[in-house]
């Protein structure tokens, strides 16, 4: 899921709730049950987005890949994620000596019925695997990238590849160091947590990820590639108004870096907005009004979308 399709998607999913909506949060225990270095948490409020009549293409494009396998399986089992399901939340791994390539951690709550997944793999004579003390049920594509799921609770699913469970699990006992242990992390989330139906915080690797997915003319500038070193974070929300703004921070080292990054985004942001203007012109328009600027060691992108401009980008097919 590339940066951009957050931006995007994100932006369109304003009119999923009236101003005001309440948004669920991601809770302490499954908050805490993450590994120490993740390096990107993600939650999308799907009880609130539901109301919003584009609520299919926010899942059909919005969602991790892999959360449509789990889908799909679930379904199967009698589950109607469409009326069930109330959040969906990932958490991302950045490449370990321990673990080469990333890692993808999903959450789910719901109403979820564990006795009928049982009843069903043993009906269906379906292996399954055990790992400290849970139930680990295969699903999706085999090969070294199986996925498996499993029930936290009766409300709580985590899905992912088998090393990604047993990490989930063996934090969740304390085997492993949690997100307690990963204070610039869980500051940021704690800011954005609950008060939003969208929200994505990322640690300095992902942040500069980001940027560059976002606007990749900025990456280009050799003033970027040595500012962008000093990244310490972001957090991506989406507020709900009268227009729906999203709002983007990310923090660096030093104010002189944050300065030099607010300077280059309003170049790339415009240089964007110059290339798409024919064949996008709603796009355009988004971009030109977003606004950029530095507080210190803060970086701030703010971007609005009208509601003229958001049924011009849900109409095209194919999104940036």
């Amino acid at each position: 899921m590339t940066w951009t399709r957050v931006l995007l998607l994100a932006l369109l999913c304003g009119a999923a709730a009236p101003p005001g909506a309440a948004a669920n949060s991601l809770r302490s225990d499954v908050l805490y049950a993450l590994p120490g270095r993740s390096g990107q948490v993600g939650f999308i409020d799907l009880q609130t987005l539901r109301a919003s009549p584009h609520y299919d293409l926010v899942k059909q494009r919005f969602l991790p890949p892999r959360f449509a396998h789990f889908e799909r399986f679930i379904r199967s089992v009698g589950v109607n994620l469409d009326t069930d399901l109330e959040w969906v939340a990932w958490a991302l791994l950045p490449p370990s000596p321990d673990n080469p390539g990333e890692l993808f951690l999903g959450l789910a709550q719901g109403q979820f019925a564990p006795e009928a997944v049982e009843d069903y793999f043993r009906q269906q004579k379906l292996p399954t695997d055990d790992d400290h003390g849970q139930t680990l049920f295969p699903f999706g594509r085999g090969g070294e990238h199986s996925l498996y799921f499993t029930f936290l609770d009766s409300s709580t699913a985590a899905f992912g590849t088998r090393p990604s469970l047993e990490l989930l699990l063996a934090t969740r006992l304390g085997e492993q160091e949690s997100l307690l242990h990963n204070d610039s992390l869980l500051a940021r989330i704690s800011e954005v947590n609950g008060r939003q139906p969208i929200w994505v915080v990322l640690d300095d690797h992902y942040t500069r990820l980001a940027v560059r997915q976002l606007l990749p003319e900025v990456a280009q500038f050799e003033q970027f590639t040595q500012a962008a070193q000093n990244f310490r974070g972001a957090a991506l929300q989406l507020e709900m108004g009268r227009e729906w703004t999203l709002s983007f921070q990310a923090w660096c080292a030093e104010p002189a870096d944050a300065q030099v990054i607010s300077l280059l985004l309003q170049t790339g942001l415009a240089a964007q907005s110059w290339q798409v203007r024919e064949n996008n012109p709603a796009l355009s328009a988004v971009l030109s009004r977003a606004k950029v600027s530095s507080v210190g060691d803060r970086l701030e992108l703010e971007a609005e979308v009208e509601e003229k401009d958001l049924q011009a980008l849900l109409e095209r097919k194919a999104l940036p």
